[in-house]
C-alpha cells in the first residue's frame, strides 16, 4: 500500500502520536535498535535512518535526498519484522516533523513543571509550529512568543497558532525577546550560516530548554554557553548527539566537559532518571531524530489510513518538498 503525503497529515493525531512514541521508548534499546548514515556529493546529501522498534510490527527506513536545486523528497518502506513482507510505502513528508514533535512532548511531560507554562519558541516552520501543537497537548500553555528572521513568517504563524490553540501568541522582533520570561524553550530553527541561534546566557535558572535543529556536524543552532549552563541534556541518542552534532562538536573543542550530563531518552521514560530529573536546575531535551520515531509513526499513519480507505495500491509518486 502506497501512502501519501496528505493522507499521513490527514489521519495522524497529536494524542496518538504522543503515546506511541511514550511506549516505544518504554522498552529497552541497544546501540543497534535505530541507526543512521549520512552520504555527501557535490551539492548534494542522501540520508538513511533505520530501525526494528522492539514490540513494534514493523520495522523500516526513512530514506531522504537532498538535491542542488534545494529540494527533497522523503520515502519510507515498511517491512513486516516477522515476515520481511514490504508492507507499505509512505510519502514521509510530513512525519519528520511530527515524530520529532511528539517526542519532544514526552521529554517535555517528564522534564517540565507541571504547571502552565510560557513557550517560547526559536523558528516559524514546520518543526515549530509541531512543537507549538504538541507541547500545548502535554501542558497549559499561558501563551507563546516566536521569533523568526522573516517578520511576515513570525506575525502569521503566530496568528494561525493563535487562532488554532486559543493561547495568546506573539511574535517577537529578536530571539532573545522570544527566550526572555519563558519556562520552556523550543529551538527549531538555524541561520542560513549556521551561527548560533540561542545565546546560553538568555536562559533563565529554571527554564527548560528543547533543540532540534541541529542535527549533523556541519549545523549549529545552540552557543557553547547554552550547553555548559545545562546540568542535564537528555537525548533520543546520546552518541550521536555527542559525536555528530555541531553544537556539541564545538562545545568540545571550546573545552566544554558535558559526557556526565548526558542522558538517555530511554531511560527518562523509564523512570530510571527520576532523582537527577530532581535535582536538574537547568534542563535540556536533545534530539538527531531517530528512526524508532519514523518507523513508529509511520506505521501509525499506514494503519490509520487504511482503515479510512485514503491508502493505496501502489503508486510511488512522491512529493516534492521545496527549500
Amino acid at each position: 500500500m502506497f501512502v501519501s503525503a496528505a493522507a499521513t497529515a490527514a489521519v495522524l493525531d497529536w494524542g496518538e502520536m504522543i503515546r506511541a512514541v511514550r511506549a516505544a521508548y518504554a522498552v529497552p534499546h541497544t546501540p543497534q535498535t535505530s541507526v543512521r548514515a549520512v552520504a555527501r556529493g557535490d551539492g548534494t546529501s542522501i540520508r538513511g535512518l533505520v530501525s526494528a522498534p522492539p514490540g513494534s510490527r514493523c520495522m523500516g527506513a526513512k530514506v531522504f535526498g537532498v538535491a542542488r536545486a534545494r529540494q527533497v523528497t522523503y520515502l519510507l518502506p515498511l517491512f513486516d519484522q516477522e515476515t520481511a513482507e514490504l508492507v507499505a510505502i509512505v510519502d514521509a513528508l510530513h512525519i519528520t516533523a511530527l515524530r520529532t514533535a511528539a517526542t519532544s512532548a514526552v521529554a517535555v511531560d517528564r522534564l517540565a513543571d507541571r504547571r502552565p507554562a510560557t513557550l517560547g519558541v526559536l523558528g516559524s516552520g514546520a518543526e515549530a509550529q509541531a512543537h507549538v501543537r504538541e507541547i500545548a497537548a502535554v501542558r497549559t500553555l499561558r501563551g507563546v512568543r516566536l521569533f523568526s528572521p522573516n517578520p511576515a513568517n513570525r506575525e502569521r504563524t503566530a496568528r494561525e497558532l493563535e487562532r488554532e490553540l486559543r493561547v495568546p501568541c506573539a511574535a517577537a522582533a529578536r530571539p532573545a525577546d522570544a527566550v526572555a520570561g519563558a519556562d520552556i524553550v523550543v529551538a527549531a530553527a538555524r541561520s542560513r550560516d549556521e551561527t548560533p541561534i540561542l545565546d546560553g546566557e538568555w536562559l533563565a535558572p529554571g527554564v527548560l530548554l528543547v533543540s532540534v535543529g541541529s542535527t549533523v556536524p556541519e549545523q549549529r543552532e545552540l552557543d557553547v554557553r547554552s550547553i555548559e549552563v545545562c546540568d542535564l541534556i537528555v537525548c533520543d541518542s546520546v552518541h550521536e548527539v555527542a559525536n555528530e552534532t555541531g553544537d556539541f562538536l564545538a562545545a568540545r573543542a571550546a573545552g566544554v566537559a558535558f559526557a556526565d550530563k548526558l542522558a538517555s531518552l530511554n531511560d527518562l521514560v523509564a523512570h530510571k532518571l527520576d532523582a537527577r530529573v530532581a535535582a536538574a536546575r537547568q534542563p535540556m531535551y536533545k534530539s538527531v531524530g531517530a528512526a524508532v520515531q519514523d518507523v513508529v509513526i509511520g506505521e501509525m499513519a499506514y494503519r490509520a489510513a487504511v482503515e479510512r480507505g485514503l491508502a493505496a495500491e501502489i503508486d510511488a509518486r512522491l512529493e516534492i518538498k521545496q527549500l
